[in-house]
């Protein structure tokens, strides 16, 4: 028996912009887009939209005062009134200042620290300490000196979530109690007791059965509470003595599953959920499932990731690079 093989001709591919449109794990490689790219170790996409090396690092601090700890896990920048800048950072149960040489901070007397997964934030010109199973801690503007929060012999929340917003620190995640959210007295973030100081039961405010408060930021005036499972908007926030202060809106099959994770990027805000890396206008916008997400190209991968991290996840977002960053410790 004879036969003839068919000839093809040959075909040349221009691919104008190489992985211009990132990476792409979800779709099979067979009828993919070739913009997209399988792999990108090391690499960013420029403003030309062409595959570049990624920026370097330089090393801040050359002194060993973490002995055999992970690193540090969180590091934060106060601007002081009189634009003085003082970095702290934490790691292995401890809470540094400076950079060059990372000097230990004062705890109060008996103070113990077993844990780094702080929670900083800013408020009229004082630093504030927030962690899990931590009685919270001050910084007055800026101090290498920390003393506890207390107000009238009472300590503060031991929240794991704080926010500094609408003039208040606003504290949630509790131990023993995830459900409530509780505000400061106005500009004074040690006061939880007295002046306009106030909290929220949101029990009767989940709309989908039990859920439990995970992250809070602010957004357009909004105070966006997160759940795991479902988000809660509050409007009137800079007026939370008044009948101005109301739910505003609620948005159920979708919550937050990492404090660290909620960015704020100007005009959205990215958290990562139990669906991928999602937007908050776009699900705001969409109200319905099934809710896309910004990470639909590599979600699987990403799912994988945070079912099989042991440690808290961290994000970044950078206005001038505009790109946002998480990232999985181990």
């Amino acid at each position: 028996m004879g036969g003839r093989m068919s000839q093809q001709r040959l075909q040349n591919l221009a691919v104008s912009a190489p992985a211009f449109f990132g990476i792409n794990t979800e779709e099979s490689p067979i009828g993919m887009n070739p913009n997209f790219a399988d792999v990108a170790d090391n690499c960013v996409i420029d403003k030309q939209g062409r595959i570049g090396a990624r920026q370097g690092y330089i090393q801040v601090s050359t002194n060993d005062v973490l002995g055999s700890s992970r690193g540090l896990e969180v590091v934060f920048e106060f601007t002081a009134f009189d634009g003085s800048i003082v970095v702290f950072s934490a790691g292995n149960n401890k809470i540094f200042f400076g950079t060059t040489t990372l000097q230990e901070v004062t705890l109060p007397v008996g103070y113990t620290i077993t844990a780094n997964n702080w929670k900083i934030v800013t408020l009229n010109n004082n630093v504030y300490f927030f962690q899990d199973g931590h009685i919270p801690l001050v910084a007055v503007t800026g101090s290498s000196t920390l003393v506890t929060v207390t107000s009238g012999g009472t300590t503060a929340p031991s929240g794991n979530e704080a926010l500094a917003a609408f003039g208040r620190l606003w504290v949630a995640d509790v131990e023993g109690n995830n459900y409530t959210v509780y505000w400061s007295d106005l500009l004074d973030g040690t006061n939880f007791q007295g002046g306009s100081s106030g909290s929220l039961d949101l029990t009767t405010v989940w709309t989908n059965g039990y859920d439990e408060i995970v992250a809070l930021t602010e957004h357009n005036g909004f105070l966006l509470i997160f759940g795991k499972h479902s988000i809660v908007i509050y409007s009137g926030g800079d007026t939370v003595t008044t009948v101005e202060f109301r739910l505003s809106d609620t948005i159920e099959g979708v919550g937050c599953i990492a404090r660290d994770s909620v960015q704020a990027t100007g005009n959205d805000i990215l958290f990562l959920s139990d669906r991928g890396l999602m937007s908050l206008g776009r699900i705001i916008q969409e109200k319905s499932l099934p809710l896309r997400d910004v990470s639909a190209n590599v979600r699987t991968d990403l799912l994988n990731a945070v079912k099989t991290e042991t440690f808290p996840i961290h994000s970044h977002y950078s206005a001038f690079d505009a790109f946002y960053l998480l990232t999985f410790p181990s």
